[in-house]
């Protein structure tokens, strides 16, 4: 049985936009995807997070201001960048393995008793959605996931 593991979005962000330590861990999961050695999942929730990660930091480092300030004095500016989001997106969907799944409200249900235990509202519906999905792992950056003792987070930096 070919093995599940669920996609953060810090994953994606680092395959796309950093060299840094992570990128080799997260581009060796996405390979054995490709070549179907893995089967990845990740939420429909995690392609608005990523794409607003991206607007985000593209705005700040053109502009070097607060992009929420440059949207509001200049909604247009989102139309710079969208190409590069579509881009990104066109990538995502042409890989292989790779299930988006729904969010809706029954995910959301759980985000106030994640929050007492120390997970944001983002990362319960992500952790639902693992749950749901009887997925076991999640590659991601993120060591509040370490705090769910029913799934383990795999660290791109340590997949050389």
């Amino acid at each position: 049985m070919t093995e599940m593991i669920y996609l953060d979005t810090n994953a994606f962000y680092a395959f796309f936009f950093e060299k840094s330590e992570f990128f080799e861990g997260v581009k060796k999961i996405f390979d054995e995807m490709q070549k179907g050695k893995r089967y990845g999942l990740t939420s429909c929730l995690t392609l608005d997070e990523l794409a607003y990660v991206i607007l985000m930091r593209l705005i700040k480092s053109k502009y070097a201001v607060h992009p929420a300030e440059k949207i509001r004095k200049n909604p247009e500016v989102v139309l710079e960048f969208a190409p590069k989001i579509k881009e990104v997106f066109e990538v995502m969907f042409s890989f292989d393995n790779l299930e988006i799944a729904d969010a809706d409200g029954d995910l959301a249900a759980v985000i106030p008793e994640l929050l007492e235990k120390g997970i944001l509202p983002r990362d319960s519906i992500h952790y639902q959605t693992m749950k749901l999905y009887d997925c076991k792992k999640i590659l991601s950056t993120d060591a509040d996931f370490d705090k769910l003792n029913d799934i383990q987070r795999i660290r791109p930096e340590q997949l050389h």
